[in-house]
């Protein structure tokens, strides 16, 4: 499958290998997991990008798969096309 990377706000993780992202789905819930600090490209502004893996596009949207810990959905969620840069 494709890998893309998610945009999104970041913040430390409570463990050196990790960072919490948050970001919003496509129907515009806040999302937040505990990413792998190893597939994630920090930026200035507490801002990055997370390597997900999509599993189908439609419409602009498009259906990935979270690495780590997800609260608030499960591991698959649909997002915007905007929200994506090349992995």
């Amino acid at each position: 499958m494709t890998r893309k990377a998610l945009k999104g706000e970041v913040q430390d993780g409570m463990f050196p290998a990790e960072v919490l992202m948050r970001f919003r789905d496509a129907a515009g819930r806040e999302v937040s997991f505990f990413a792998p600090s190893a597939l994630v490209r920090k930026s200035a502004g507490g801002v990055g990008a997370v390597s997900v893996r999509v599993i189908s596009a439609e419409n602009g949207e498009y259906l990935v798969e979270l690495p780590g810990e997800v609260y608030g959905a499960g591991r698959v969620v649909a997002v915007r096309e905007a929200d994506l840069t090349a992995a």
